[in-house]
């Protein structure tokens, strides 16, 4: 099966951006303009399948499954979500409990936030919806207690990582922040989540053993113009934030390795 990413495009009165569907009959023009038909499964249960969706030929790209099965996972995240009914019965007492949990929670994630930092743990996985502050609590803690770096006009020794990665790039990264105290931050990183080879290496750099040895066992360019061997080791940490729940990922060849990546992660 083809897969697609429609960047642009309409059906009924949907606007469709950015999506990823399975193709059933390829790109064509007709009488009312050029359409691709496609799995519609994603739109919703409102919509049937297969669906044409209006669009130029410049606005699909053909993706890997990969690609779709990201998407999906993705889609997984808000299945136990209240709804804006549900949160409007709420009580004052209850509001009340509700933001002092909230509250907790993330002072919870600022301390560990500290740890990570100062080396105490090795790698943290932030989970939960888009929307609530889980990247501004990880980074500010960070900020703060990289004010003496930068006064001292050093390096600073955590980045955050955003968008998608591939596994080399991966590899790059983690020898660019090896030593000890230098945090990674992959926040909606999630490529790096979905991909068999970037979770092999993710899994060596946080394996719980005093030696934490990455190797790329294969020639690269990339490498050898950046001055970066075939093997070293990982002394830094990493923290993960992201929407997706682990649990929800029906990728059976990715459960594995995200559930070894969570045992050796708080």
């Amino acid at each position: 099966m083809n897969y697609v990413l429609i960047k642009s495009g309409t059906y009924q009165k949907l606007q469709v951006a950015d999506k990823v569907f399975p193709v059933i009959k390829e790109f064509k023009t007709g009488a009312r303009g050029s359409y691709i038909t496609v799995d519609g499964t994603i739109l919703g249960s409102d919509y049937a399948r297969p669906v044409r969706i209006k669009c130029t030929k410049a606005d699909i790209v053909d993706v890997e499954q990969d690609a779709y099965d990201r998407q999906l996972s993705a889609l997984a995240v808000n299945a136990d979500i209240k709804t804006a009914g549900d949160l409007d019965s709420f009580t004052p007492e209850q509001d009340e409990k509700r933001m002092q949990e909230i509250e907790d929670r993330f002072e919870i994630l600022n301390e560990m936030t500290g740890a990570l930092k100062s080396g105490d743990i090795r790698a943290m996985i932030v989970t939960g919806p888009p929307g609530v502050g889980k990247s501004y609590g990880v980074t500010q803690t960070l900020e703060e207690q990289s004010i003496f770096e930068d006064v001292a006009s050093r390096n600073r020794k955590f980045e955050v990582v955003k968008g998608a990665m591939t596994a080399l790039g991966l590899y790059a990264k983690l020898y660019e922040f090896s030593e000890k105290g230098n945090v990674l931050v992959f926040d909606d990183c999630d490529s790096v989540l979905m991909d068999d080879l970037a979770l092999n290496i993710l899994k060596a750099a946080l394996d719980s053993g005093k030696k934490r040895k990455i190797f790329w066992n294969a020639d690269s360019a990339k490498l050898r113009a950046e001055g970066i061997p075939n093997s070293f080791e990982f002394k830094g940490t990493a923290c993960f934030i992201t929407n997706i729940k682990f649990e929800n990922v029906k990728i059976l060849r990715i459960q594995d390795h995200l559930e070894s990546l969570q045992s050796s992660s708080h």
